[in-house]
């Protein structure tokens, strides 16, 4: 090839390239000034943050606590958060949210608080849940996603009282003094007090409300706790509601039907009674044999006896 053609060659090159810059410049404006004003926002780097983003509670059953989670929006842009709890198929707990969509101007935060609720009946152990916080630009009509940041809610369910075994008479002798032991292990997190509460309803008379409570308890161990009864009423018919808890949580419960009548003396009664009626029985047949006809017909028997 010559040195003119290859000379030829450059120039014409050169004078492409020349033509082709700024057309790509003008397309690329024009691509920017169509762009949709969320993804320019995207593009821009929208700013969004939720603190704190794990939680770890532990909750009695039959308990409810709440966490706050901070929203902040650290753009130069309005945005619009929704949050939203994510599917999970474990009913052992129920959460809610205080509000479900936010609107934030640019260096604004709020804070949306997580309600957590635990069944009185539900099983100790672990849980885990998230919560979705989906961000998005609002710009006029055009609101999309621009950012997402889950939360995760590691939850630890506890039975602050386990082993809870009752100790009670269910026929009660009025003339007594009634004693209600329970006894349970502290199966909670921290050192505490073991409550017994005992609720009696009877058909007739009053209600009557019996507590009684142990020493500081120890994580892991079991005391027995005790409730005295010292006002029984003659004759009754009571339902008792027991109860033995830590202070936190819904304690363990359990129902009893007592029937509440002098039964030693009763028994003492009877026991008289019978006896009167047996010796009423004899009587006639002593009397004979103590009778002087009565000792000489027993003397001509043991003398027939004797031959």
């Amino acid at each position: 090839m010559s040195k003119a053609r290859i000379s030829e060659r450059i120039c014409l090159a050169t004078f492409l390239l020349l033509a082709i810059v700024p057309l790509l410049d003008i397309v690329l404006s024009l691509a920017g000034f169509l762009m949709p004003a969320s993804r320019a926002a995207a593009a821009s780097g929208l700013g969004f943050r939720v603190s704190p983003t794990y939680v770890n509670p532990t909750i009695a059953v039959g308990d409810e606590t709440r966490e706050a989670v901070t929203l902040q929006n650290s753009s130069a842009y309005q945005i619009i958060v929704n949050s939203q709890i994510g599917p999970s198929g474990d009913p052992g707990a129920t959460i809610s949210l205080d509000r479900e969509q936010v609107s934030l101007k640019p260096g604004e935060s709020a804070v949306v608080y997580i309600t957590i609720n635990v069944p009185e009946n539900a099983p100790a152990g672990r849980r885990q849940q998230t919560i979705l916080f989906d961000a998005a630009s609002s710009s006029g009509n055009d609101v999309a996603i621009v950012g997402r940041v889950g939360m995760e809610l590691d939850l630890n369910v506890i039975h602050p009282v386990a082993e809870v075994r009752w100790s009670f008479p269910h026929i009660i002798d009025s003339s007594e003094e009634v004693v209600f032991d329970a006894s349970g292990r502290n199966s909670g997190n921290f050192t505490t007090r073991l409550e017994e509460k005992v609720d009696l309803t009877g058909l007739t008379g009053r209600d009557t409300n019996l507590a009684g409570a142990s020493d500081p308890l120890p994580v892991g161990q079991t005391a027995t706790v005790r409730a005295l009864w010292d006002e029984a009423p003659l004759f009754s018919v009571q339902r008792g509601v027991l109860g033995l808890g830590s202070g936190v949580g819904t304690p363990v419960k359990a129902t009893a039907f007592f029937i509440i009548f002098p039964w030693k003396l009763s028994l003492m009664l009877a026991l008289m009674a019978a006896t009167a009626a047996t010796g009423a029985r004899f009587q006639p047949i002593i009397a004979k044999v103590l009778a002087p006809n009565g000792r000489e017909t027993v003397k001509a028997q043991r003398g027939k006896a004797g031959k």
